[in-house]
Parts: C-alpha cells; structure tokens; sequence
C-alpha cells in the first residue's frame, strides 16, 4: 500500500501536466492513505502529497503550478476539517467568515493581485509579525531582507519574528528583534501542520490584543505555516501582506533576493535604492567566541577556510564522498587551515567520520572542537571539525577567509556576512530554481552548476577557483 502512495501521486501530477486539470478522487484517495490509521501508510501518504505534489509545484517557481497547488492544497484542507480530531481547525476558519474551498481559494486569489500597498501611516505602527519561511536557509535568503527593509519601513515598531527558536541564534542580537516562537511540524501529520498555523494565530492574537488594527502589520514571507496564504491570520486581511515570489516568473536567471526586495518595494512604494541584502544580528557571544578562537589558535596568521557538506537531507545535492574528500584535501595541501562542520544527523556524521579518517590516513592532523570552542593550545591543526549550533558556526564563518559547501543554509549564511564563497548546485529540479536560490550578497560569490557534468569536471573546477584564494 505504501507504493500506492507514489503511484496517486505521480498520476496527479502526470496529468496537471498534461493539462487535464485535477482529480478530486485521487486528491481524495491521497488525503486517504496520508491519514491512515497505520503510520507506515500514513508516513507513505504524507511523503507523497509533499515530495510528490506540493514540492515540485512550488519548486517550479511557475504561475500556472502554483495556482494548481492553491487547488489541491485548498483541498486538501477542507479534507483535514471533516476529521473529527480537526474540529478546532474548522471552527477557526469559519470564525473568519471561510467554510468552502472556494471561499480559501478567492481570498488567496485576492491576497496575490498585483494592487495591493502598504499603510499610509506607518509611523503609527508598532509591531512588525513576520513569519518564518521555517527553513533557516530560506530565513536567511528571504525573510532576513523583510525584517531589514521592515525596520526602515517602520521606523517606530519592533519586529516580532515568528520562527523556530533555533532563528535567535542568527537574528537574537538585536533588541529590536523578538523572537516568538513556532514550530512548523515539517516531517509531522497533516492536522499537526494546520496547528502551526494555530499557534501563529494565537501568538499575534496575545501580541496585539490591545491594539488597533492600524499598529501592527503582519508580513507573510510566503510561509508554510500558512501554506503560502491560504489560512489567514487576521479578520478581513488588514495589515496582511503575502510576499508573491512570482512577478518575474518569466525571467531564468532572478534570485529570491531580488524578488523579495522588489516586492517590498511595489507594495511600500520604494525604489532600487532600497534594496537590501539579506543581514544576520548573531548574538555578540558567539562572534567574541569566535575571535578568540582564531586568536588562539591561528594568531589571526592563517587562511582559514570553513566548509559545510550539510544538504539537509536531500543527498541530490551532494556529489560524492570522494568529491568532498578531494576538496578538502585540496584546501590544507594548498596551505589553509579548513573548520569543517560535521553536520546534522546520522548520514551526515559518519560521512564526515569517513573523511576523517582518510585524511588521517594522508598525515593530516585533526582537532575536533564543540560549541564551546575549547582546545589544547599546544596542538597544531591542518583541520578543525566542529560540532554545535548553527549561531557559533555562523561566527566562525563570519571570521573565516572562504566558505564552501553545497546549496544548503550555510551558502546563504555566507552570503549575508558578506564572506567569499564558493557553493556547488547539485540535484535541482530546474536551472530557474537553482538560480532563485542562488547567494545574494556583497561578497564575491562563486557558482558551480554541477547537474549534468561529471564528477571530474566539476572537480577540476572547484580545485581551479580554490587554487587562487590566498
């Protein structure tokens, strides 16, 4: 049965393409098998309707798939209200005056039309919600540009960032910034991810209990959490702006960056002057960390290089462990010093274990230190492999001469701190997406477009922009 999932899938998206519009039935029987009593089937279920349908859909970055997935997600909600354990769901959305698929559909609709601007009066605005993309990569290359233009914007409100907690690591510096948190449940069931949308409901329902609509605006970066728009957050959508990505569809080679940028500026009435690049506030302990780290260790004398081969868990992105070996060893025969992250999960672990102990086997010598940077001064160190959070990684970056790593947050970490980099695209579903997700920033960016190639070639490629660093 869970092959079955699979196979509904693929047959719903066969023929979206085919332009023989959707079958309700096989949404329903999707929804079926996603909301099985057995968890296997379940799991099946759900990893269809999201890897199978909805990924693809958005990943495509095309209008006419993204109005399919309005379609069916719409749904698909409706669906997940007539379950009894979803009451709570349904009588949330009929608070605010929604109880058809259609009456979820022409709102949306409504919310994504190119004529919809800012407050006259954003002075009187006191609070800025603005909702999480819930990966850090995507807060980073996205939702970091709307915190940045919303502090100009409204120079006299605090920016209340829903996100998971993990976000105060890179945006917790600021007083200006509060951190409220919210967990989407990525790998959870369906009702559980609607809840998420709940908890982001009740927490600007506390926030604002005692204001007026004019004093808070919500900004939605386009959020799973209300899968892209379709559940509101406010009564009649006032002081609620969805970032629409697609206005340049058309256009091969935009970065998120700049859509993002340029519909801040449609809706808040701004020029290309304004533009901003996405920007970290890590907290100052991790960066004093940091500092002394490199102080202590290298006497600030060293090229050093930090590297991260995470891909959160799509191993498309990857191109192999001897392609990863190669680079590293590359880097320290060149003469730098390389901080590796060692990455998050199993897999991702015991690769780096793996690299390890091949580069012990060429002589090379390894420290392994934790989020508290503690070392034995007396050692010598070609590589350094670090194990923590995402915030003193950050520092380390931001302290570092080059970062390399596939696409994955830490490509956009990079970016924001304004550090040269190189990132190798693996795996992408289209040449649009990889460049909607391409590094925006100052620093000098490099790229490697890896699908396609062999792996010799794209080898010879990064030893060929590696060898010129120092």
């Amino acid at each position: 049965m869970t092959k079955r999932a699979k196979v509904i899938a693929k047959k719903i998206m066969e023929e979206h393409c085919l332009g023989i519009g959707i079958d309700k039935q096989r949404v329903k029987e999707l929804f079926d098998l996603a909301t099985h009593i057995d968890e296997l089937v379940a799991k099946s279920g759900i990893d269809a309707t999201f890897k199978g349908i909805i990924e693809p859909l958005n990943d495509s970055f095309d209008a006419a798939d993204r109005d399919v997935y309005y379609e069916i997600f719409s749904y698909v909600i409706q669906l997940i209200r007539d379950l009894p354990e979803a009451v709570h769901i349904d009588k949330t959305l009929e608070a605010f005056g929604l109880f058809t698929q259609q009456d979820l559909l022409d709102r949306v609709r409504d919310l994504i039309l190119p004529d919809k601007v800012g407050p006259a009066y954003r002075n009187n605005v006191k609070k800025v919600f603005v909702l999480s993309r819930v990966t850090i990569g995507a807060d980073v290359a996205v939702t970091s540009i709307i915190i940045e233009r919303s502090k100009k914007l409204f120079p006299n409100a605090r920016i209340c960032f829903l996100a998971n907690s993990k976000n105060y690591e890179l945006f917790g510096g600021e007083e200006n910034i509060k951190i409220i948190p919210m967990d989407y449940q990525r790998r959870g069931g369906l009702v559980s991810r609607l809840e998420s949308w709940l908890h982001a409901l009740e927490s600007i329902n506390s926030e604002t209990k005692d204001m007026e609509p004019g004093e808070y605006a919500i900004i939605d970066s386009n959020s799973r959490v209300t899968q892209l728009g379709l559940l509101p957050l406010v009564k009649k959508d006032t002081g609620y702006y969805l970032f629409e990505p697609l206005a340049h569809a058309d256009e091969e080679m935009r970065k998120l960056g700049e859509d993002v940028n340029e519909w801040l500026n449609k809706v808040f009435e701004g020029t290309i002057g304004n533009f901003t690049y996405p920007a970290l506030s890590v907290p100052a302990r991790y960066n004093e960390a940091a500092k002394g780290f490199y102080q202590k260790l290298f006497n600030n004398k060293e090229f050093t290089v930090t590297v991260n081969f995470g891909v959160g868990g799509n191993d498309d992105k990857r191109v192999s462990d001897e392609f990863e070996f190669e680079v590293v060893l590359h880097l320290l025969e060149q003469g730098a010093k390389v901080i590796l992250d060692e990455g998050f999960g199993e897999d991702e672990i015991e690769r780096t274990e793996r690299l390890i102990d091949r580069l012990k086997a060429r002589g090379k010598a390894i420290m392994r230190v934790n989020e508290d940077l503690a070392f034995i001064e007396e050692l010598k160190p070609d590589l350094i492999t670090y194990k923590g959070g995402i915030g003193q990684f950050a520092a380390l970056i931001s302290q570092s001469q080059f970062y390399v790593g596939y696409d994955s947050m830490g490509q956009h970490v990079a970016a924001a701190l304004e550090i040269p980099e190189l990132v190798v695209f693996n795996g992408y579903p289209t040449v649009k997406f990889s460049w909607k997700w391409h590094p925006y920033g100052k620093g000098n960016i490099k790229i490697i477009h890896a699908e396609g190639k062999t792996e010799k070639d794209v080898l010879e490629s990064t030893k060929k922009i590696l060898s010129v660093l120092q």
